[in-house]
């Protein structure tokens, strides 16, 4: 018998058991020890990794998803908004406009990499995901008044972000990038502004689209129509960036697709091009598809080149 008191109350266990003195010793007093250091551990455990999901939660960019009414549209046109949680710089963060590719929205960025978030604090930028519809390869379409995104994107969209935002007003740190329809649209966007944009980027970009342009234009009823104001002004771009260093502006411009990409010959082809025409660049193949698992891997690479320009244009500042 083993008996137990307290102020309280006095009990007494009677054991019975064929063992030796120090296994019972074991069994009730070190046994129940060693469980609950053991359930102590995983608690730890648990409570580690609680805080480390909160730590990154933090730390991750705030997510804004607006609208605003587009007069050139003549509806609301959704966009998201990716901040970063630090303090903006003195003159304002740099912007990255990302584009979304053909029968994609606002929000589809966002949702396929939510790791932009992180990406967003990374390289210290603010990141815009505007809704370019379905089909509208980003160009204002001439006969057609619901095709304006053009103008929404130029006229309303960026005045916009930069009042509400403390973003860097100066076109050096803007940029411009997207995927397939993007990819077009980020070079179409920065060859016919390039007093708004000093950098642009295309992931597996629909760069040949002058048949496409043409189908979406002739939805008016006109097949006769020009479409040369819905190209890429490759001469612009020359005027821009033909690799001379002397240049007050230029446009740096980051090209690249997926080895098994159906749209390689396009991505090939307009790297003839502006290496034929003498037009500064970087183009990359990487292996991939034209997917989503493509584009997470090559978006980082893509806010690099543009973070490492930002970064030389601040060292000029000083």
């Amino acid at each position: 018998d083993i008996k137990f008191k307290s102020k309280t109350a006095s009990f007494k266990i009677s054991l019975s058991f064929i063992c030796e003195p120090d296994q019972v010793f074991f069994s009730l007093f070190l046994q129940p020890i060693v469980e609950f250091m053991r359930i102590s551990y995983w608690l730890r455990s648990l409570l580690v990794v609680a805080l480390l999901f909160l730590q990154s939660s933090l730390m991750a960019g705030k997510v804004d998803t607006l609208s605003l009414y587009s007069p050139a549209m003549k509806k609301d046109m959704k966009f998201i908004v990716v901040q970063p949680v630090t303090k903006a710089p003195e003159k304002g963060f740099p912007v990255l406009y990302l584009l979304h590719g053909m029968g994609g929205s606002y929000n589809l960025w966002i949702t396929k990499v939510p790791e932009l978030q992180a990406a967003a604090d990374r390289y210290n930028c603010l990141i815009v995901c505007p809704d370019g519809g379905r089909t509208t390869l980003y160009f204002n379409n001439p006969l057609d008044s619901s095709y304006r995104f053009e103008s929404h994107f130029i006229r309303e969209l960026i005045p916009y972000i930069d009042k509400k935002y403390p973003t860097a007003k100066d076109r050096r740190f803007r940029a411009v990038a997207g995927l397939s329809m993007g990819g077009f649209g980020a070079l179409f966007m920065a060859s016919h502004y390039p007093e708004l944009f000093a950098a642009a980027g295309s992931m597996s970009g629909a760069l040949m689209v002058d048949p496409i342009a043409k189908s979406i234009i002739a939805r008016a009823g006109d097949k006769s129509v020009d479409t040369s104001c819905c190209q890429i002004n490759w001469d612009k771009l020359k005027e821009f960036n033909a690799g001379d260093t002397t240049l007050k502006e230029t446009i740096a411009l980051t090209l690249e697709c997926g080895t098994d990409d159906y749209l390689l010959m396009a991505n090939r082809s307009a790297n003839r091009r502006l290496t034929e025409m003498k037009i500064a660049h970087d183009y990359t193949e990487r292996p991939g598809r034209h997917n989503w698992e493509y584009w997470q891997n090559a978006i980082d690479y893509q806010l690099l080149f543009f973070r490492k320009r930002w970064d030389k244009f601040s060292q000029q500042d000083q």
